[in-house]
């Protein structure tokens, strides 16, 4: 053994020198330095077992010098002689490094040379066990998964087991060079991996990592993250690199779903219409997940079959042929990947399209340039509306983590559309509502003056002065003011405002009733088939509205088939089981009595959908359309607590659905018609409250005409306090409903605290409050609808004068 000792006392020295040449086994040769610098010279120039230190030294004290020795010669274990004998000296002496610890005091040859011989025993353990995991320290510090040693020298490079449970290549035995493995680098990607790889082994660079997509044997690519760890000799030259690269396929490809989701959700966020943001969904979708190519097939529910209706692309293909057949195309249900999708209703994924000979457009999708394809299905409600188809330029790996994933994104999109459907119908209704109380108002204003112009066109024609010429005049005048009061009723009946009779209506018999009609409207080129079922439920609803909204929808369905076509109207009974936002707008749990009217015509787009039922749209060339059609559908269908849904695709159709609730108990029959007396005058005295002044005068002019006594009020206090000096005077009180300040009804009622038993007639444009106010009166209240005739007028003085057992007025 050579042995250097590290003792600046010489007799100690002798003594420790003494006791080595004593022993009787293998001969030790021991070197003596008085110093630390001169020790750690001598270690410098010559390779020695064992190292001998005292901890107290001329240029060095305590455990420092042990660190010291430790730093210098790491393959030689230290062993500290010190005249102390302070176990906590000791202790910390061997956390410091050295292998054991002696009491000078206590030397002996066979002990001081077991001592050396079991340090160094023990220190070359050591030294394997430390260069053990050294090797292993580093391949964690560069990564955690399929471990490589690379010999930079003879190229040799060495994995273990994981590279072959995670990628699938057998370990090489004979071709273990690093331009195998640099081979299964995807080629766009292997340039920049392997000059990243070089310039860091020619640096001064410890450390390597890269990203890039490495080739797996079933021919996909996995996401790889590779770390390398490069080993330099002294002199800086790099000899070994070890690491391991990582498969973050998976982690990768939930980063991209999650960023996916959110792009998709972001962009129906900001798009109004499917229509439009379906472009910026295959888009976003596809750079998301490396896919170049992406269409949107929609199901066509009329003719069962897949339509495309958008279509996206990368820029690096040529897709064009592609995109040209695509948009041409029309699959079946079962026919092709997305007609495959379409009856599994589940995603599917095809790993390599060249594969497939079936593949209906294989030769097209090959000179583009891609390989694998995948679709998913979207869903509104229960029902498949469309399926969503994808296309790589690399093999897909058809697994069910794959499949999941897929699955996923296609159920995130169906939900951010049920919701768009939600939000769609809330804002459709407030719109409507909006345009309803709009509507009201204009209404009630051309009733006021409608029946300024009727009225007085009726009492000129009366007189029998007027020159023929004028009647005439006076006559058109007339007809024009009737259709713009029927064109005020259709604007009511949007509002659901129109004054209605309730009653026990069967949809079979109002349809029966008008089958001649509609056959005359829609002329011998478009067929019309009836299938009406023989047991549908009863509904509620006034039936002569409901003849009314079965011809808007007729003449609709004629207009839109204008070189004939099929129309067909059906009826059937239908329960709800669930809340039900399929249509326009949310359909309420319960049983209803439904009545379709489909035809084959132009059928409409999605931006024209959104604007059918708002009064004064239509689609019709100027003059041919009023745009009130299908706005009093709706508000008759929604005054007779229905709902109403449309479904229309361009150049397939229209579906009109219109549910009507199942009326359970039958209502009371209607109280009989008043009878209608023959024009009176009277001498009553009548309280006239209008806030119109042209209707104010003309109402006063058609009474006293009849010799009425008339008491005009422009507003509510004048009227209250005409009764508060003519209480007992004033037979019956006719009030507008809607005035400044305090409406009809109201005053009505404060009127009759004032007056009790006092008749009233509420008159108005629409129905509203005062029609729940004439109820509550029974007998002793009418409604007059606005605009009214001085015949209408002087019928209902005397239909409510006459019901209250007043005195008998004069006949003409």
């Amino acid at each position: 053994m050579h042995v250097l000792l590290i003792e600046d006392n010489e007799d100690d020295a002798a003594l420790v020198r003494d006791v080595l040449s004593r022993q009787g086994g293998e001969p030790v040769i021991v070197e003596w330095a008085d110093r630390l610098d001169t020790g750690l010279a001598q270690l410098a120039h010559g390779p020695f077992d064992a190292i001998l230190a005292d901890l107290s030294l001329p240029d060095n004290h305590g455990l420092d010098i042990v660190s010291t020795l430790r730093r210098h010669r790491r393959d030689a274990p230290v062993i500290v002689l010190t005249g102390l004998d302070d176990a906590a000296v000791a202790e910390q002496a061997l956390r410091h490094g050295a292998q054991d610890y002696w009491v000078k005091s206590r030397l002996s040859p066979d002990g001081l040379t077991r001592a050396i011989r079991y340090a160094i025993e023990r220190h070359q353990t050591e030294l394997a066990l430390h260069r053990s995991e050294e090797r292993f320290h580093l391949a964690c510090r560069a990564a955690r998964d399929a471990i490589w040693d690379w010999d930079i020298d003879v190229d040799t490079l060495i994995w273990n087991d994981t590279y072959r449970s995670v990628f699938g290549h057998s370990l090489p035995e004979k071709d273990n060079r690093m331009a195998t493995w640099s081979e299964r680098i995807h080629p766009e990607e292997r340039a920049g991996v392997l000059a990243g790889l070089h310039a860091t082994i020619q640096s001064s660079d410890t450390i390597w990592t890269a990203e890039f997509r490495f080739l797996r044997t079933d021919g996909t690519y996995a996401y790889a993250l590779n770390r390398g760890y490069v080993v330099r000799s002294d002199d800086g030259v790099p000899r070994r690199m070890i690491g391991a690269m990582i498969d973050m396929s998976e982690r990768r490809q939930s980063d991209r779903q999650r960023a996916a989701q959110l792009a998709v959700t972001i962009a129906l966020d900001e798009s109004v219409s499917l229509g439009e943001a379906m472009p910026a969904l295959l888009r976003v979708i596809g750079e998301l997940k490396d896919w170049v190519f992406g269409s949107l097939w929609l199901v066509d529910t009329h003719k069962k079959v897949l339509r495309v209706d958008a279509t996206w692309h990368s820029p690096s293909i040529n897709a064009d042929a592609l995109t040209a057949a695509y948009r041409t195309a029309c699959l079946r249900l079962g026919v092709g990947l997305a007609g495959q999708t379409w009856k599994a209703a589940i995603p599917l994924i095809l790993a390599d399209v060249s594969e497939d000979t079936t593949f209906l457009t294989a030769s097209m999708t090959q000179q583009a340039g891609l390989r694998g394809a995948c679709a998913f299905p979207i869903h509104r409600g229960e029902d498949i509306m469309g399926v969503l188809e994808f296309y790589t330029q690399d093999v897909l790996r058809a697994d069910d983590e794959q499949r999941q994933m897929l699955a996923d994104l296609g159920a995130k999109i169906s939900q951010l559309l049920h919701r768009k459907d939600l939000e769609r119908q809330l804002r459709q209704s407030q719109k409507m509502e909006a345009l309803g109380t709009m509507a009201s108002g204009i209404a009630h204003d051309f009733n006021n003056l409608l029946t300024v112009i009727n009225s007085w066109s009726a009492l000129v024609l009366e007189h029998v002065s007027v020159d023929e010429k004028w009647k005439r005049g006076l006559t058109h005048i007339k007809e024009a003011g009737d259709k713009a009061a029927g064109l005020t009723r259709q604007l009511l009946a949007f509002t659901r405002q129109q004054v209605v009779e309730q009653q026990v209506v069967s949809l079979n018999e109002r349809v029966m009733n008008i089958v001649e009609l509609m056959q005359r409207v829609i002329g011998e080129d478009i067929h019309l088939a009836v299938n009406l079922d023989s047991h549908l439920w009863q509904v509620k609803g006034d039936a002569g509205q409901i003849e009314q909204v079965i011809m808007n929808l007729v003449v609709n369905a004629r207009d839109a088939m204008p070189q004939g076509g099929r129309l067909e109207l059906t009826t059937a009974n239908v329960r709800v089981e669930e809340t039900d936002s399929a249509g326009q707008e949310e359909l309420r749990p319960g049983s209803y009595a439904v009545l379709t009217v489909r035809d084959s015509g132009c059928g409409m787009d999605e931006e024209t959908l959104a604007h059918i039922f708002e009064p004064f749209f239509t689609t019709k060339e100027r003059g041919k359309g009023t745009g009130l059609g299908l706005s009093t559908v709706y508000g008759i269908i929604k005054q007779s607590d229905g709902s109403i849904t449309v479904k229309s695709e361009l150049d397939v159709g229209t579906t009109f659905t219109i549910y009507f609730p199942q009326l359970v108990a039958r209502p009371p029959d209607p109280p009989p018609e008043p009878v209608a007396s023959p024009l009176l005058r009277g001498s009553e005295t009548v309280l006239l409250v209008e806030d119109d002044e042209m209707v104010l005068v003309l109402a006063q002019v058609v009474l006293e005409a009849q010799r009425y006594r008339v008491l005009p009020a422009r507003n509510a206090e004048q009227a209250i306090e005409l009764v508060r000096h003519h209480a007992q005077e004033i037979d019956v009180v006719l009030t507008d409903t809607v005035m400044p300040g305090m409406g009809g009804p109201a005053l009505a009622e404060r009127l009759l605290q004032l007056r009790p038993g006092l008749r009233v007639i509420v008159t108005s444009g629409y129905a509203g409050r005062g029609q729940e106010f004439i109820q509550s009166l029974g007998s002793q209240a009418a409604f007059l609808q606005k605009p009214y005739t001085p015949d209408m007028l002087t019928k209902k003085l005397r239909e409510v004068l006459g019901s209250s057992g007043a005195p008998r007025p004069m006949q003409d």
